[in-house]
């Protein structure tokens, strides 16, 4: 008998529950649930705020009616280190070698330290050079990721605490990755831009897999940061303001607009050069449509600006299109049309299925 599984997302702000079923190629929404936990209490080394959390986890899935104790979460990018690298089209045992030389030079902590992991992208061209017997092998494509073992110890204990049994742990641009695109050969090349309180991670996504990583240290949080200094406002207010005006010219008098321009000029920047640095490494691999999710990408005017100043098509991207969602949850769909929030603890359910 085959066990059930969920995707559990642990937000610096929220928890959210995903179950899917699957039928005929097709996602099935079983339930899922929205659950506020106190601020940055994923963040904390204290025990204290650490069993609260596991608390909290425990209320969501008996509020979600999830009856499986198997699940699968992530960690936030600002807390692992993510990187496309490319080695030798070798053995496993070569590649592991090649992979963990290449760790020691992108990862700033001891292997020793860390919990490494790794995905072949090229997975056709590595078989294909494998199989050739030609001594000059090709280069291929390798999504690293480290996370420190303190980090991985901090998850394990509060989901077990919470009486839950992880499966697997990744990242969030993994699990947005599958969500919020598509592997379909004619799917547009996307770059994901998922803007997040502390953070804005970047990602482009080419036939379903992700090509490239990029994360910039600058989020939501300097933007109403920006609104408080500016304007005077403390920082509950700015962040309504920064919620309520966002980019908009035509509201205040554009004042809004003017405080945090600045600030996401800085986003915009590292963008434009994350793009240009993938257009350069693949020519022949265009980057069509940006696709928007995190917390800040629904500000008011921020699709038609980015349209605008990056000259592409820009989305909010909606992990439910590919999910059919049954009229039971019907009285439910101010949860559910809040896409963004789900993104990610979509993309972890989605992930435990094709594993099945």
């Amino acid at each position: 008998m085959q066990e059930d599984f969920f995707g559990l997302d642990i937000g610096s702000n929220s928890l959210k529950v995903v179950e899917l079923a699957r039928k005929d190629g097709r996602f099935y929404l079983k339930t899922f649930g929205y659950h506020p936990t106190p601020s940055g209490a994923i963040f904390s080394e204290s025990d204290v705020d650490q069993r609260e959390l596991s608390k909290n986890i425990k209320e969501i899935v008996a509020e979600s009616r999830i009856e499986s104790k198997r699940m699968v979460t992530a960690f936030p990018e600002s807390l692992v280190f993510t990187r496309v690298i490319e080695v030798p089209a070798v053995s496993e045992e070569e590649l592991a070698h090649a992979i963990e030389w290449q760790a020691e030079q992108y990862i700033p902590m001891p292997l020793s330290e860390i919990r490494l992991s790794w995905m072949v992208l090229d997975k056709e061209l590595l078989e294909q050079s494998l199989k050739s017997k030609d001594p000059k092998k090709p280069k291929i494509k390798v999504l690293l990721v480290a996370a420190p073992n303190s980090l991985v110890e901090r998850y394990l204990r509060i989901v077990k605490d919470a009486g839950l049994i992880p499966v697997a742990f990744e990242t969030e641009i993994v699990a947005i990755a599958r969500s919020l695109t598509s592997a379909e050969a004619t799917a547009p090349t996307t770059l994901l831009m998922s803007i997040g309180a502390s953070t804005t991670d970047l990602a482009v996504v080419s036939q379903g897999i992700i090509q490239f990583t990029r994360s910039i240290g600058t989020g939501g949080t300097a933007l109403a940061r920006a609104i408080s200094q500016e304007l005077g406002f403390d920082m509950n207010q700015a962040e309504e303001y920064k919620k309520a005006y966002g980019l908009l010219e035509d509201q205040l008098e554009g004042k809004i607009m003017q405080v945090i321009k600045p600030v996401f000029d800085v986003i915009i920047s590292e963008v434009e050069r994350a793009i240009m640095y993938f257009q350069s490494h693949n020519p022949n691999n265009t980057v069509k449509r940006v696709v928007l999710t995190g917390g800040t990408s629904q500000l008011p005017g921020l699709v038609v600006f980015l349209a605008t100043t990056l000259g592409l098509e820009v989305q909010i991207g909606n992990p439910w299109e590919s999910v059919v969602v049954p009229e039971q949850y019907a009285g439910k769909t101010s949860q559910l049309e809040n896409q963004v929030a789900f993104a990610v603890a979509a993309g972890l359910a989605m992930r435990t299925i094709e594993k099945k």
